[in-house]
């Protein structure tokens, strides 16, 4: 079983913590409300073109604690030694690929493939109300200042990336 360890909740109330994953990756890990919560107190003044799509929740609607918690902890146990393994191993080489894209390949790419297979690291998991996964990765020496974000589907495959 997964242990939630420095358990607390950011400004939404969402559990956040840090957690060992098989690997003995030290990663802190969020729960995310779904993308339809809209907090009460925000700007009421912001026009956002998806306003239909926003419900307002009341805090006392929102999952409780335990709930979170239980989410988490049953999302984090799918992910195996092995499939973290394969997904930083899947997205070092689709980052290498998309940055050299336009370059003839050979030792270069080998070469950028490997320093960012020996720089990159996971960071933080994304949790979704709904048990949806996204992998946080940092490579401070191939991508300063970014994180690499890795969403995964319900079979733990790569489903999107993104830097930013």
């Amino acid at each position: 079983m997964i242990e939630l360890d420095d358990i607390d909740t950011d400004e939404d109330g969402a559990l956040t913590a840090t957690v060992e994953l098989p690997g003995g990756r030290r990663v802190t890990v969020e729960y995310e409300f779904d993308e339809d919560f809209d907090r009460d107190d925000e700007d009421e003044d912001s026009e956002d073109e998806d306003d239909d799509d926003v419900v307002d929740v009341e805090p006392e609607d929102l999952p409780d604690m335990d709930t979170m918690q239980q989410t988490v902890q049953h999302a984090l146990a799918r992910l195996t030694q092995e499939i973290l393994d394969e997904r930083e191993r899947e997205v070092a080489e689709e980052l290498t690929e998309a940055a050299y894209e336009d370059e003839d390949e050979g030792a270069d790419l080998a070469q950028a493939l490997q320093s960012l297979k020996d720089d990159i690291a996971l960071d933080g998991v994304v949790v979704f109300g709904d048990g949806g996964i996204t992998l946080l990765y940092v490579a401070p020496e191939e991508y300063p200042d970014l994180i690499i974000y890795c969403l995964l589907d319900e079979d733990l495959e790569i489903d999107d990336l993104m830097v930013e």
